[in-house]
């Protein structure tokens, strides 16, 4: 009888391990602060600096002024933020860090390099 209970035993902790962990959502990566910080880029058409800063709620300001807009996609590859004129701000990253910046309104992408980034 011992036998028995053991086996149905077995059975149930399978079957909850099968149904109940096996069926539960994959937990969703949050890649805001991999993002995160103050970012320095050089326009060679414009000869200058500029300064991207990307917050922690994900507000993105260059030169200290605020983009109107909305981030549309943000993964560990890459953070893509679509303005008020429908052009794409795209800010890709390699393993460590964010690494260039794409202005889809110039068609321009800038290396950049960071500043300093929230702790």
């Amino acid at each position: 009888m011992a036998f028995h209970w053991h086996l149905n035993g077995q059975r149930l902790v399978k079957n909850f391990v099968k149904h109940f962990v096996a069926h539960q959502p994959a937990t969703a990566v949050d890649y805001t602060l991999f993002f995160a910080g103050t970012w320095r880029f050089y326009d060679e058409r414009q000869q200058r600096h500029h300064q991207l800063r990307v917050s922690s709620q994900l507000e993105i300001k260059i030169d200290g002024h605020a983009l109107a807009g909305q981030v549309t996609q943000l993964n560990r590859q890459q953070l893509v933020f679509l303005d008020q004129y429908g052009y794409e701000l795209r800010i890709t990253a390699n393993d460590q860090q964010p690494t260039t910046i794409y202005d889809e309104a110039d068609h321009r992408t800038y290396p950049i390099m960071i500043v300093n980034q929230p702790e």
